[in-house]
């Protein structure tokens, strides 16, 4: 069974967190606490061929690039995620993939481009088509979404894993408000949160681990998967 690392990508407050817990555990989260670092595991079935899926649920703050940029390095597949709200968050994920282009020097990057919070029009401060044409030059599926819509989150992480099993090297797709595509992910068992590493609970150093092993410490910050 194939395992596919998968890195979620992008500022602060753009609703990396959301998109994660509404594909794992089918849940809106509306509450904002900055991650540092998650990580997650998630065994999914899609177009006949199983996987085991590892997600990285990286920190938007500058403070820990450091942290963030080893996982640019062994990722297999990007998430990268805007606010369609926050025309500086744009400006961000276009830096970050600049530096994940630069760290993997020369290494394919499956990637999929991901305009949150599609549900706040009347506050869109970048444009479908500006979103559509960064993808078109990444070579990379665009999505815009609401991470409050299981089926969306769903998409966009199948979109990866098709990219990532094609090798990379997908045409650009582009994609409205996604809605009604094939090929469910179905999990073999619920995905809860593994790891619940926050900023408070880096400032406390306890942060609790519901039902999981920890597999490795680092930098003080626990790191948890589960099956």
């Amino acid at each position: 069974m194939p395992d596919i690392s998968v890195v979620v990508l992008g500022g602060g407050g753009v609703g990396k967190s959301c998109l994660t817990i509404q594909y794992l555990q089918g849940h809106f989260v509306d509450q904002y606490d900055a991650t540092i670092e998650d990580v997650y595991r998630k065994t999914i079935s899609l177009d006949n061929t199983t996987a085991v899926l590892t997600l990285v649920d990286t920190a938007g703050q500058d403070a820990y690039g450091a942290m963030r940029d080893q996982y640019l390095r062994k990722g297999q597949g990007f998430v990268l995620v805007y606010s369609i709200t926050d025309a500086e968050s744009f400006a961000h994920i276009r830096r970050l993939y600049s530096t994940l282009q630069h760290l993997r020097e020369g290494r394919s990057t499956p990637c999929v481009l991901v305009g949150n919070k599609a549900d706040h029009e009347a506050y869109r401060a970048v444009s479908h088509e500006k979103g559509a044409q960064f993808a078109a030059e990444m070579n990379a599926p665009f999505l815009e979404i609401t991470a409050k819509d299981h089926r969306m989150c769903e998409q966009v992480f199948e979109k990866l894993v098709r990219t990532v099993r094609s090798g990379g090297g997908a045409s650009a797709v582009v994609d409205a408000a996604a809605t009604g595509a094939s090929g469910t992910a179905n999990a073999n068992s619920a995905a809860p949160r593994v790891s619940g590493t926050t900023a408070a609970a880096a400032a406390t150093a306890s942060a609790a681990v519901n039902g999981s092993a920890k597999i490795k410490k680092k930098r003080k910050h626990r790191i948890c998967t589960l099956q």
